[in-house]
């Protein structure tokens, strides 16, 4: 049979209309649906009604590692601009309100290049994933934000010993299970008081090795399983 691997919901991506419909019409080709994590694969059952294989929402943790046992400082955020679900304004806002609480802390923002925010930034870029690795282990805390299926950033922060701070929704619930991510509601100011905890904890050693040494699913996980389906063993 054919296979369709679904790593987001994507009528998510539009706003109700054309789009939208034509998106969750791909769903009902009669495929045998691949769903990356269980957000999706709920997801699929709830709003159109079809069934899935759950893969597991594994993470690329080889990659990401703590190397940092020290003091660390500043926040990190993935800037998308134009990418609505990955809520690059939200996190606009919350960082030019973190800047005031925290004017000492660097802010890093990696991915886009971004203008217009009125607080000094270092900018990245586009980065590979050994210059990521050493982002977030300078760091304390990190931006992780995603309205639909979890952002990977949020568990490679994580094992790299850096605290992702979250927008609290069920549909990240169901796929990070890391006692040390914080999830705030999505406001600037939750999302910068969480961002400030994180900074001025005094623990925050002890926390960043609790957060690495926390396993999860990994993309070997996620291939092995695909792997299995696909050889009608699963």
């Amino acid at each position: 049979g054919a296979y369709y691997f679904v790593q987001d919901y994507e009528p998510y991506f539009y706003p109700r209309g054309s789009l939208y419909s034509l998106a969750e019409d791909s769903y009902r080709l009669g495929l045998t649906h691949l769903a990356l994590g269980p957000m999706v694969a709920a997801t699929l059952r709830r709003e159109v009604g079809v069934g899935a294989q759950t893969i597991p929402f594994g993470s690329d943790l080889s990659s990401y590692r703590r190397t940092n046992s020290g003091e660390r400082s500043g926040v990190v955020f993935f800037a998308r601009p134009g990418v609505d679900r990955r809520g690059y304004d939200l996190g606009r806002l919350a960082l030019q309100e973190f800047h005031g609480l925290h004017p000492e802390q660097e802010i890093h923002i990696y991915g886009s290049r971004v203008r217009g925010w009125g607080i000094p930034l270092t900018q990245h870029g586009t980065l590979s994933g050994v210059e990521l690795n050493q982002l977030y282990n300078r760091t304390a805390a990190g931006l992780a934000l995603s309205f639909t299926n979890i952002t990977l950033v949020a568990a490679e922060m994580l094992a790299a010993g850096n605290i992702a701070v979250l927008n609290d929704h069920e549909f990240s619930r169901q796929v990070l299970t890391n006692p040390e991510a914080v999830w705030a509601a999505p406001s600037p100011s939750s999302l910068a008081a969480a961002l400030s905890a994180v900074v001025t904890d005094a623990a925050q050693t002890a926390r960043s090795a609790r957060a690495a040494a926390h396993s999860g699913p990994t993309w070997a996980d996620a291939q092995a399983e695909v792997a299995l389906v696909m050889t009608g063993n699963s």
